[in-house]
C-alpha cells in the first residue's frame, strides 16, 4: 500500500504539472491573435510553474530528461520576456509621464516602443510556431499519464522537502539584503519568492490548507513589490534603448521626456525598495510564519525506515494501513528441499538466514520493477509473515500471538550475481538486498483457526504456472522458523519474515504478467517493468 501522505503529495504534483501543461497548450492559439497583456502573463506563469516543479522535484519524478525539459521551458519563457517588458511599460506610460497621449514627445516614444514591440512579438510567435516548441508542449502534456503508483517515485514526501528548502533559501537571501545591496540581489530574491509561491500552490491546489493559502497571499504582496522594483529598472533600460534609434537624440522634446521619466522611475524604485523591507518583515516574522514552518515540516511517519521503496507501507487486504514501520526483511534460504535440489544446493541442517534491508520492500502491485541490466532476475515466491510485537528468543505461543498478518512476497534475486558471489564464498547481499528487491502484498489478519502448516502458495507467469508449494513441505515450519530467528536476533514490530520458496523459480523480464495466490484467500496480480 502507498502511504496516504505520499499519495496525496504525488497526486498534487501530477495535477499541478498536468494542469499547467494543459493551460499552456490552450494559451498558444490566443497568443497568435495578439491578445492582451494578461494572456502573455499567464503564458509565462505556466511555464515558470512547470519549470519550478521540474527543478525542485526533477530528480525524484518518474520522467525522462527532466533537466532538459526544464531548460526548454526556460528557453520558451525567455523568448517572451522582451515583449512582456514593453507591454507593461506601454500600459504604465501615462502614469509615469503625467502627460496626455496627444503630447508629441509621448507619441514619438510610443511609436518607438511599438516598433520594438513588433520585433519582439514576431520573435515570440516564430518560437511558438517552431517544431521545438510543439515538441515541448507534447512532452509536457504527457504528465497527464503519470499516476502515484508508477515505479520510480521517492520514498518520502519530496514536496514538503522542496518547500522547506525553498522557504529556507528565500529567507536566508532576504535577510541578507540591506540598503547597500545591489539590484541584482533583489532580482534573485524575487525569483526565489516565485519558486516558493509556486511550490506552495502545488502543495495546496484546492485551497484546503488555510495557512498555506494565507502564505500565498503574503508571498504575492512581497513578490509584487519586488516585481515593481525590477520593472522600474527594466523600463529605464528601455528608455535608453529608445535613444539609440536614428534621430532620437536630435529630438529635444523626446530627450527631455526620457530624462524626466528616468528620474520618475528612479524615485519609484526607491519607494518600492522601502516597501520591500516592510513586506519582508511581515512575511518572515510573526505567528503566520511559524505556522507555515510547522505545516511544511513534514510528517514524522514518513521518515525512513517507516516506509519502503516507492512509499510502500504495510496494509491489510481491506486497504487499511497497518500502523507499523517497515523494518528488516528476514529471509530463509533452502527451506523447501525441492528448491535446494533444483539449484544444485545442499539441504541445510539448520535454517539459512539472511536479511534484506527496509529499502527492499516495495508494493507487489500494480508494477514490479526489475533491474534487467544486471543480469537474470529470478522470482522466488514466499509466504510473508508480518511481526506485530517484539520477539526475542520467543516461544511458539509468543510467536503466534505476535503475528500481525500473513501475505505473499517475492524474493527477487539477481541470479547471475548470486552465482558469482557463491563461487567466491562471498555473502549474497548484493544479489538479494537491492532496492525494491522484495515486492510484498497486502496482509491477511491471522485467523485463530488458520493452520500455518497447511498453506498453499502458487505463482503463474503469463498465465502458466511456475511455482506451487505448501507450507507442509517446509523443512522448518513457520512458527519454528520465527522462533529460531528470534533466538539469533530480536524481531521488532514491522519486521517481515519470508519463509522460503518452493521449486519452480525462474527469470522475469519486462512485459511479463504475474499472478500469485495464497490458499485461495489472497490473490495478487502485477506486471513486470524495466
Amino acid at each position: 500500500m502507498l502511504h496516504p501522505v505520499l499519495e496525496r503529495d504525488r497526486r498534487a504534483t501530477v495535477s499541478y504539472l498536468a494542469g499547467a501543461a494543459q493551460r499552456l497548450a490552450g494559451l498558444l492559439p490566443q497568443l497568435e491573435v495578439d491578445a492582451d497583456i494578461e494572456v502573455l502573463h499567464r503564458f509565462r506563469v505556466e511555464l515558470r510553474r512547470i519549470r519550478t516543479a521540474l527543478k525542485a522535484l526533477g530528480q525524484f519524478l518518474p520522467v525522462a530528461d527532466v533537466a532538459e525539459l526544464a531548460d526548454e521551458c526556460r528557453w520558451l519563457a525567455g523568448r517572451s520576456g522582451g515583449l512582456r517588458d514593453i507591454d507593461v511599460f506601454l500600459q504604465r506610460l501615462a502614469d509615469y509621464a503625467h502627460l496626455p497621449d496627444t503630447d508629441p514627445a509621448v507619441t514619438t516614444l510610443r511609436r518607438a516602443l511599438n516598433r520594438m514591440r513588433y520585433r519582439e512579438r514576431r520573435a515570440l510567435l516564430s518560437s511558438c510556431r517552431s517544431l521545438r516548441a510543439h515538441r515541448l508542449v507534447e512532452r509536457l502534456q504527457s504528465f497527464a499519464g503519470l499516476t502515484p503508483h508508477i515505479p520510480g517515485w521517492p520514498a518520502r514526501a519530496v514536496n514538503r522537502g522542496a518547500l522547506r528548502h525553498a522557504l529556507g533559501s528565500m529567507l536566508k537571501h532576504g535577510r541578507a539584503i540591506d540598503d547597500s545591496s545591489e539590484p541584482l540581489q533583489l532580482h534573485d530574491l524575487r525569483k526565489r519568492c516565485k519558486r516558493l509561491r509556486y511550490l506552495l500552490e502545488m502543495h495546496a491546489p484546492d485551497g484546503d490548507e488555510p495557512e498555506i493559502v494565507a502564505a500565498i497571499r503574503r508571498m504575492r504582496k512581497l513578490q509584487n513589490v519586488l516585481g515593481d522594483y525590477q520593472d522600474f529598472a527594466t523600463h529605464a533600460q528601455l528608455l535608453q534603448a529608445v535613444l539609440q534609434y536614428p534621430g532620437a537624440t536630435g529630438d529635444a522634446a523626446l530627450c527631455q521626456l526620457i530624462e524626466a521619466l528616468t528620474q520618475e522611475l528612479q524615485r519609484q524604485a526607491a519607494a518600492a525598495r522601502a516597501r520591500f523591507a516592510v513586506r519582508f518583515r511581515q512575511f518572515s516574522s510573526g505567528k503566520h510564519h511559524r505556522r507555515l514552518r510547522a505545516l511544511i515540516a513534514g510528517d514524522p511517519g514518513l521518515q525512513r525506515p517507516l516506509v519502503g521503496t516507492d512509499g510502500y507501507c504495510h496494509a491489510y487486504v481491506s486497504g487499511k494501513r497497518i500502523e507499523l514501520p517497515v523494518g528488516k526483511l528476514v529471509c530463509v534460504g533452502r527451506n523447501y528441499a525441492a528448491h535446494a535440489q533444483e539449484l544444485g544446493n545442499p539441504v541445510p541442517e539448520t535454517p539459512l538466514l539472511f536479511i534484506k534491508p527496509p529499502s527492499a520492500a516495495v508494493d507487489f502491485a500494480p508494477f514490479i520493477r526489475v533491474p534487467a541490466a544486471r543480469g537474470s532476475v529470478h522470482h522466488e515466491l514466499e509466504i510473508a509473515v508480518l511481526i506485530g510485537r517484539e520477539l526475542c528468543a520467543a516461544t511458539p505461543g509468543q510467536v503466534r500471538a505476535a503475528i500481525a498478518g500473513i501475505g505473499l512476497a517475492i524474493d527477487l534475486t539477481l541470479r547471475d550475481v548470486q552465482d558469482g558471489l557463491k563461487a567466491q564464498s562471498h555473502p549474497w547481499e548484493m544479489a538479494k538486498g537491492f532496492d525494491a528487491s522484495c515486492p510484498i502484498s497486502v496482509f491477511l489478519p491471522l485467523d485463530p483457526a488458520c493452520d500455518l502448516a497447511n498453506l498453499e502458495l502458487k505463482l503463474a507467469v503469463n498465465g502458466r504456472r511456475r511455482q506451487f508449494g505448501n507450507s507442509a513441505q517446509m523443512l522448518t515450519p513457520i512458527i519454528d522458523l520465527i522462533c529460531y530467528a528470534s533466538a539469533q536476533f530480536s524481531l521488532w514490530p514491522g519486521d517481515v519474515v519470508l519463509t522460503g520458496t518452493p521449486k519452480g523459480v525462474g527469470p522475469l523480464v519486462p512485459g511479463d504478467r504475474i499472478s500469485a495466490d495464497l490458499t485461495g484467500l489472497l490473490r495478487v496480480r502485477s506486471q513486470i517493468v524495466g
